[in-house]
C-alpha cells in the first residue's frame, strides 16, 4: 500500500489523484493509525494537489511523528501547495 502511494506521488497527475482516492476510500480505517501509511498517503495528496484532503487526514490524525510535517511542507518547492501546507501547519 505504502509503495503504491508513494509511487502516485512520484506522478503528480490527476488520474494517481484519482487512484489513491479511490484505493484510500477502501482501506480499513485501522489502517490510518500506522504513522508510515499514512504519511505516504499525505505525501501523495499533496503532490498530487489535495490540499484539503491532506489536511484534514492530518488534523484527524492522533498520533502526528517529523515524517508527516515534512509530508505537509516538502511541495514547496515545485509550487504554491506547499506554501499553503506550511501555513496550515503552523496553525496546528
Amino acid at each position: 500500500m505504502i509503495l503504491f502511494f508513494n509511487s502516485c506521488a512520484q506522478l503528480k497527475t490527476k488520474e494517481a489523484l484519482d487512484l489513491v482516492k479511490k484505493i484510500s476510500k477502501q482501506i480499513p480505517k485501522s489502517f490510518y493509525s500506522n504513522p508510515h501509511l499514512l504519511t505516504s498517503l499525505l505525501d501523495a495528496l499533496m503532490k498530487c494537489g489535495d490540499v484539503a484532503h491532506a489536511e484534514s487526514l492530518f488534523y484527524s490524525s492522533k498520533e502526528k511523528v517529523l515524517p508527516m510535517y515534512g509530508a505537509m511542507m516538502k511541495v514547496g518547492e515545485d509550487s504554491e501547495i506547499g506554501y499553503t501546507g506550511i501555513k496550515s501547519l503552523k496553525n496546528s
